[in-house]
């Protein structure tokens, strides 16, 4: 048994995580109050395949949502729903799912209509997310829009599955990273088809339709249902290919769209893995400048940033070689300490923290490195995975991949030009084809184009040194949909309009609230 950071996992430590770390106008939902239903108009259904009628006509009840306690104050002026959906949109007499939406009503009394979030993953919870309306959207959005989080299909609330026991989740983790010299990728492959038997056996039948162009339809539904006769969305990270998708599946339903650290969801698995990998080392070697230049007690001393990195690299090598544990007993992987290192890169705000893990690393206490790969999952310091993340992720990853025909040669390849061009990271991201190889659920057919033939402009924001979405992947992105204009991000960490930088904070809000966009060559520092 064995286990690797599959392709896209770093960005596993979603944007909401990183809170944790730092941080023709459309019709009013308004009037609906909790207890109340809403139904859709019928002119927003026009075109839709008669098969689907009852889902894009469906009466919402809402009500009171269902948050844990120490939320409860974030959550009294917010009022959730039950979207049904057909589980096989190819077969919608097979059986419904639902979606769980979580709605932040205007304070206006007109607003322009629904701006609908996802934070990423795959396997983020946009209802969570609307908890920090306030964080990722500005006082003027929300003046403008009501905002609506969902959790996409199969993750957390909305029909989420259910694959290991906690137990379980602790041992997967526990698995050291694949090392080809003594054990084969079929040990991976058997691996990862055991999880997916479990999901089957635990979850329904949604498992096997959680793919991006499903989430996408389903966001269709959702827009009828809130009244809608366009779409308008803000979507970071992998929630950018769900608004990708969806602009291509509905370019004629397309309002305003803002895809902030774009994925191309065109690229292979390696490829994708190769530019993440070297884009953290991009960013580790940042940090480690910043923290020589800025902190006389630098995690790793003061003699530049080639002996910084070897520094850190040796401490991986060390936890991969030695039996290790962090204070409750578990043994912390190397797989662990690197995703204990990403996530506070997602943010230069979480530069002290990393220090601080690091520090205390190098001291053989392990346990804030081990704290932030907890989070990475979800789990809590009493031991429970309080969200699905890992297994949504893993799931959507592999019914989403272009292809899984590869041979265990090119995979040897490609991780030897992994490590070569990401020493730090590469070793532990490799192989994550063979992940998917192993799981039960056939891949969708890819879309042949993501042209998106619509009359908005859509607004794609892109960060020059992002870590987990490369800047070229945005770049690649506004060229694939045609009818797009790239707003560039000059900094480091991943995404931008959360990032505390005026400049992209007043370009977006003016392209939501106005429609306007940014001149060619936007460029904020």
């Amino acid at each position: 048994m064995t286990r690797t950071l599959t392709a896209r996992s770093a960005a596993a430590a979603l944007v909401v995580a990183a809170l944790a770390l730092t941080g023709c106008s459309p019709q009013s939902t308004q009037d609906s109050e909790p207890g109340a239903t809403s139904q859709a108009d019928p002119d927003v259904t026009a075109g839709t395949d008669s098969a689907l009628a009852a889902y894009y006509t469906q009466e919402l009840s809402w009500g009171d949502c269902d948050y844990p306690q120490e939320d409860q104050d974030a959550a009294k002026n917010l009022d959730c729903a039950r979207v049904s959906v057909p589980v096989d949109y190819a077969n919608p007499d097979a059986g419904d799912t639902f979606v769980e939406v979580s709605r932040l009503s205007s304070s206006e009394n007109d607003p322009q209509g629904t701006l609908f979030l996802n934070p990423g993953g795959p396997g983020g919870s946009g209802v969570d997310m609307v908890l920090s309306a306030s964080f990722f959207a500005s006082e003027s959005v929300r003046d403008n829009y009501d905002i609506v989080g969902f959790d996409p299909r199969g993750v957390e609330r909305s029909d989420g599955i259910d694959c290991l026991t906690d137990q379980e989740m602790d041992e997967w983790r526990a698995e050291p990273a694949f090392e080809p010299g003594t054990e084969t990728l079929d040990d991976m492959r058997a691996m990862y088809a055991a999880i997916g038997a479990k999901c089957h056996e635990n979850s329904s039948p949604v498992v096997a339709h959680m793919d991006t162009q499903s989430v996408a339809k389903d966001l269709d539904v959702m827009r009828a249902v809130f009244d809608q006769p366009a779409t308008h969305y803000l979507g970071f990270s992998y929630g950018t290919e769900i608004g990708a998708t969806y602009a291509r599946l509905f370019s004629q339903r397309t309002g305003r769209v803002v895809l902030d650290g774009g994925v191309d969801p065109t690229m292979d698995e390696r490829a994708v893995t190769l530019d993440q990998a070297k884009g953290f080392e991009d960013n580790l070697r940042h940090w480690v400048q910043d923290c020589q230049d800025s902190n006389n007690r630098c995690a790793v001393g003061q003699n530049g940033v080639a002996d910084g990195m070897a520094q850190i690299q040796d401490l991986l090598a060390k936890v991969s070689e030695e039996n290790i544990t962090v204070s409750d007993g578990r043994r912390i992987t190397a797989v662990n300490a690197v995703e204990g290192i990403l996530v506070p890169l997602y943010s230069t705000a979480s530069y002290s923290q990393l220090n601080s893990a690091l520090e205390k690393a190098f001291d053989g206490d392990f346990d804030e490195l081990m704290d932030y790969s907890d989070s990475n999952h979800g789990r809590n310091s009493s031991g429970e995975y309080t969200s699905n993340v890992s297994e949504a992720f893993t799931a959507v990853n592999c019914l989403d991949t272009v292809s899984r025909e590869i041979s265990d040669q090119d995979m040897a390849r490609a991780a030897e030009t992994m490590t070569q061009e990401a020493p730090t990271f590469g070793p532990y991201l490799s192989y994550g084809d063979a992940a998917c190889q192993g799981w039960p659920d056939e891949p969708v057919e890819p879309l042949e184009s993501y042209t998106a033939d619509t009359d908005q402009t859509l607004l794609v924001v892109g960060t020059t040194h992002d870590p987990a979405t490369p800047y070229a992947w945005s770049e690649s992105l506004v060229a694939e949909l045609g009818n797009a204009r790239l707003l560039t991000h000059e900094g480091w960490g991943h995404t931008a309009y959360v990032s505390g930088n005026s400049c992209i904070k007043d370009t977006v809000d003016n392209y939501l609230v106005s429609g306007a966009v940014p001149e060619q060559g936007t460029t904020c520092g």
